[in-house]
């Protein structure tokens, strides 16, 4: 008896030390390293004080955490069931500000002494519930374009409410994203080319429709030096602080461009030309490696799941990822125009880091129960 226990105890201390062998431990020593790296581009910025803005970063990276250690943990089974009431909270949300804020620029909801952005948590939870909807059919129904006609209302509401708040960074980047999943359930080819024929032949009529302002960084875009002072005056500081930190940089906290305020939105949408003056091409290269391990951690999560849901929405996020990096790279080096997208965890703003921490939990418990499949209700 004693010999039975013995065993019992000792199978249970080799499963418990096999579970924590199969977590992957990469995944939240970068987000670590990726959020200490904003805290300490915040730091310089603020001259060296840790004020308001570097104390509230340090609590939604907190928060976010949280998040993290959350969806790294809860069942699969329960996240494809309440996926679908969250899209529509949010949803409620952007009907919200649609029809009640009154502000010009209405992107945020104010909750008491904090806000947040209701878009920034729709582009993790639009993953879920697309991939939720796919999960229940097999793949032969998902190439059928009738199956794919919830799907894509799904993702043009929040596009089309996101738009007029306005925010077409975000919405650019929800509604690829969204089709990205489309494509990633299993499509027929034909007519994913008959819908990207459709968006590219929209382009022109969506240009005629931009509002003043983004006409205007439309314009300068082609050619910054029509308007140095005004709508070009952020690319070209952007500019002039990515090559002026060359290959090491100029030293942390001495970015003449940063330091001096030249560049504007430092601490949002252009943190990383901060942080590219100030540590140059190696730090630059840092936070693309990190990004890069994301993308491709969550690709190979893809690939080795055996739940469709978990495939689906780890592809899809690393859609997220790389349109979150490439988007803000291009924009700071005028490679495309303006349009608003920062860096998660690196830039200042709470709802991103909440979000980004979320989507990297979702793929570290893919990860750990990539064996487990998740049955669709209707049979392929």
């Amino acid at each position: 008896m004693y010999g039975n226990q013995r065993r019992e105890i000792l199978y249970k201390n080799i499963t418990y030390f096999n579970k924590l062998k199969a977590i992957n431990y990469g995944i939240p020593l970068c987000l670590i390293m990726l959020g200490m790296t904003g805290l300490l581009m915040l730091f310089s910025i603020s001259g060296g004080e840790i004020n308001q803005t570097v104390i509230n970063h340090m609590i939604r990276l907190f928060v976010g955490l949280v998040f993290f250690i959350f969806f790294s943990l809860i069942s699969f089974r329960i996240l494809r069931v309440i996926s679908f009431p969250l899209y529509f909270i949010i949803i409620l949300m952007l009907i919200w500000l649609y029809f009640f804020e009154t502000s010009t620029v209405s992107r945020w909801i104010n909750l008491g002494g904090t806000s947040f952005q209701p878009s920034e948590f729709l582009k993790f939870i639009l993953i879920l519930t697309l991939a939720s909807y796919y999960s229940f059919f097999g793949i032969n129904k998902s190439k059928k374009l009738r199956f794919n006609i919830l799907p894509i209302i799904l993702i043009v509401i929040p596009s089309f409410l996101i738009l007029n708040q306005p925010d077409l960074g975000t919405a650019v980047l929800i509604f690829i994203m969204g089709f990205s999943a489309v494509f990633f359930s299993g499509l027929y080819l034909k007519w994913v080319v008959f819908g990207s024929s459709i968006i590219f032949i929209s382009i022109p009529v969506a240009i005629a429709n931009l509002k003043p302002y983004q006409m205007k960084r439309l314009e300068v875009f082609f050619d910054p030096d029509k308007d140095p002072f005004g709508s070009g005056y952020h690319i070209i500081q952007s500019k002039i602080a990515i090559g002026s930190g060359g290959l090491t940089g100029k030293g942390f906290m001495s970015g003449t461009q940063s330091q001096l305020n030249f560049l504007p939105e430092k601490h949002n949408d252009f943190m990383l030309a901060v942080l590219l003056e100030e540590t140059g091409l190696i730090g630059g290269f840092f936070i693309f490696s990190i990004f890069s391990y994301f993308i491709l951690i969550s690709m190979h999560t893809s690939i080795v799941a055996r739940s469709r849901f978990s495939s689906i929405a780890c592809a899809s996020i690393a859609v997220l990822l790389f349109l979150y990096f490439f988007i803000n790279c291009a924009m700071i080096t005028g490679l495309i125009p303006i349009v608003g997208v920062p860096i998660p965890m690196l830039s200042y703003g709470g709802s991103a880091v909440i979000s980004l921490c979320a989507a990297m939990g979702f793929v570290l418990n893919a990860r750990r129960q990539r064996d487990i499949k998740l049955e669709g209700i209707i049979n392929a």
